[in-house]
């Protein structure tokens, strides 16, 4: 190098990353009442706005001056989006930071409610849901990792089955909040009245929260499996969106959901054989965790695509307005209140599958009760001869959706609760939405039927009245379309052939319906199968784990000392010094954790190591097979 070369600068040295440190667990548990509700503030507020909107539908399409098509985009941006980014923001809040995301979290998604709020046309206040919904993905998989970190074992089922009643609440009460602040002030205020609760929030999330990480993640991400599921997950929700309104013959709905299958699988793939995996290995092969998330599955998709059922047969097959048919379905809520002491009481002790199989079973029997529904509303009497299908179906969501959470949160441990809650989440908001389109495919199909087997009758009526033939098949599918919510419903009494016409089309639509409610109950059945398999309350879980991480330490130990112990004396040589006479005796090789472990007379420390790896190996396998299998008792003892 030549004597006038500009000398190269030294290299400026990395900042240190800020080392990751939790909070010790004897305060996590001490101050567990108010982290927990914080987190409920974000968790109801994020999981109402997912059915207050519904209700203000017929109010922005007249405010606005648009479609119905349209404007069901309102809720449904808000819904696409949050189902997009639970596992991901469940997985980079395990890395990085849970109060970190949840603040920013609530930050947007407070922000975006205000943007709602000010909304100046359609357009913009469906980009501004997508950003609230953006925000309440951040925040929403933090409920049940926290809940699982803050609540001791013994009491950690009762957490969990606390937080899934809170989200039931949420999710009934949303629609009478917004009925009664859109006809009272103004659909501006549904999202308004997020804005102080969200302040609120920050401030004490701010105040109360610490900091809490997996420390067990690496802070590198997986760029690929992020894409990977981001656009699967997303590319299937429009698609079946999509074909509520399109039809699943439309070769652009085909062509989104036959991309989202191919992206999913490539997902699920490449977690199999990356370095770095999304979804941690040890979830991937928990047979417990993988059934309760099918189960959740296919319960979302009966039970959430039986209550949109519900609320579109009360609203326009009976002609109740929005906020009536929110209070009529008020008890599916009032029951799961009910049943919170008693799930809350079992979910301990309990294997969960003894509350979800006849949890799944009442609602099945309360979908085919409603299933035989009159076809008009009457009067007060019609809906009497309906409760009883809503109450056994209210007292089935009420345990169902707690205990399949406590089977799902309790089979995670420990470090890997943040991504295993966005990985429940998202299981639980897909099944809505192939539930609804599903149910929704259902009714088409079968209104279909029932209207061909109508044309007969039809014809033959309107030739009495001088009616022409095309001209009342045309109102057949004029009033069907109202019945199923796809044009708005006309408020008027038809008299002479429109009404008998009106009531035919009625009979159509309620026997479609019908089916439609069926099949919500073949789904919840289909359920059943799965939930069986949730035989380990958390507690015992964390038992089994304690007791292989027991025995890896004391694998661990004893080549430690084998590493350090003095080599054999040769032939000949002295014998060892006898130990002191003080000296404490050797430890009988138990742990309170596994026992008394196999071979402790050996005196071969090699021997000693390979008989704690036998036994390391054995638990293991029992975690991998109990898990998913279990007892029949759901109790676990050996």
């Amino acid at each position: 190098m030549s004597a006038d070369a500009p000398a190269r600068r030294p290299a400026r040295p990395r900042k240190p990353r800020k080392e990751r440190v939790n909070p010790p667990t004897e305060w996590l548990y001490a101050h567990r009442d108010r982290i927990f509700a914080v987190m409920m503030i974000g968790w109801f507020m994020s999981l109402m706005d997912v059915s207050i909107v519904n209700i203000s539908i017929p109010e922005l399409e007249h405010d606005f001056e648009t479609s119905l098509a349209t404007v069901s985009w309102v809720a449904n941006a808000y819904n696409l989006v949050f189902a997009v980014m639970l596992i991901t923001a469940g997985r980079l809040a395990d890395m990085f930071g849970r109060k970190k995301f949840f603040m920013i979290g609530l930050f947007v998604f407070t922000l975006g409610s205000g943007l709602c709020a000010a909304s100046w046309n359609i357009g913009w206040l469906i980009g501004f849901r997508a950003l609230q919904g953006f925000g309440a993905g951040l925040l929403a998989p933090l409920g049940f990792a926290i809940t699982s970190l803050i609540f001791p074992p013994q009491m950690r089922g009762r957490g969990l089955a606390m937080i899934a009643v809170v989200a039931l609440a949420a999710s009934g009460m949303g629609p009478v909040i917004g009925g009664v602040l859109v006809e009272t002030l103004s659909w501006e205020w549904i999202f308004i009245i997020n804005v102080p609760i969200g302040i609120v929030g920050l401030f004490l999330a701010w105040r109360w929260w610490p900091e809490t990480y997996d420390l067990s993640a690496p802070r590198q991400v997986d760029w690929l499996g992020v894409v990977l599921l981001s656009s699967g997950v997303g590319l299937l929700i429009y698609g079946l969106v999509e074909a509520n309104v399109r039809g699943w013959g439309n070769a652009s709905v085909l062509f989104f959901l036959e991309i989202s299958i191919v992206l999913l699988i490539g997902f699920v793939l490449w977690q199999r054989h990356a370095k770095v995996a999304m979804i941690p290995k040890a979830l991937q092969s928990n047979r417990q965790f993988l059934s309760a998330n099918a189960a959740m599955l296919l319960l979302g998709a009966g039970a959430l695509g039986a209550l949109f059922l519900l609320s579109i047969t009360l609203v326009n097959l009976w002609g109740y307005s929005q906020l009536e048919a929110a209070l009529a379905l008020t008890p599916i809520g009032a029951c799961g209140l009910v049943m919170w002491p008693v799930v809350g009481k079992g979910a301990d002790h309990l294997a969960p599958y003894r509350l979800a199989m006849p949890a799944l079973l009442s609602m099945a029997l309360g979908m085919l009760w409603f299933s035989f529904l009159p076809a008009t509303y009457e009067g007060q009497l019609d809906y009497l001869v309906v409760l009883p299908g809503i109450i056994l179906f209210g007292l089935g969501v009420g345990t169902a959706f707690p205990a399949i959470n406590v089977g799902a949160m309790g089979a995670a441990i420990g470090p890997e609760v943040g991504v295993a809650s966005g990985v429940v989440n998202t299981s639980r908001q897909l099944g809505a939405a192939l539930g609804i389109a599903v149910l929704i495919g259902v009714f088409t199909m079968t209104s279909g039927w029932y209207f061909d087997a109508k044309v007969d009758p039809v014809e033959d009526k309107a030739y009495v009245w001088a009616v022409p033939d095309p001209l009342a098949l045309g109102l057949v599918g004029k009033n069907l379309g109202e019945f199923a919510g796809a044009i708005p419903r006309e408020q008027h009494a038809p008299v002479g052939f429109d009404r008998w016409l009106r009531r035919q089309s009625a009979g159509i639509a309620r026997d479609s319906l019908g089916w439609a409610f069926r099949g919500a109950a073949l789904l919840l059945l289909l359920a059943m199968p799965f939930a069986r398999r949730l035989t380990r309350t958390p507690e015992e879980v964390r038992a089994i784990a304690m007791r292989a991480m027991a025995a890896a330490r004391a694998a661990a130990a004893a080549a430690a000392a084998g590493a350090s112990a003095p080599e054999p004396a040769l032939a000949g040589a002295g014998a060892a010094p006898p130990a002191p006479a003080h000296a404490p005796p050797p430890g009988p090789g138990t742990s309170p954790k596994i026992g008394a472990l196999p071979g402790t007379g050996s005196s071969s420390v090699t021997a000693r190591i390979a008989e704690l790896e036998d036994a390391l190996r054995t638990l293991r396998e029992q975690v991998d097979r109990r898990g998913g299998n279990g007892h029949t008792d759901g109790r676990g003892a050996e």
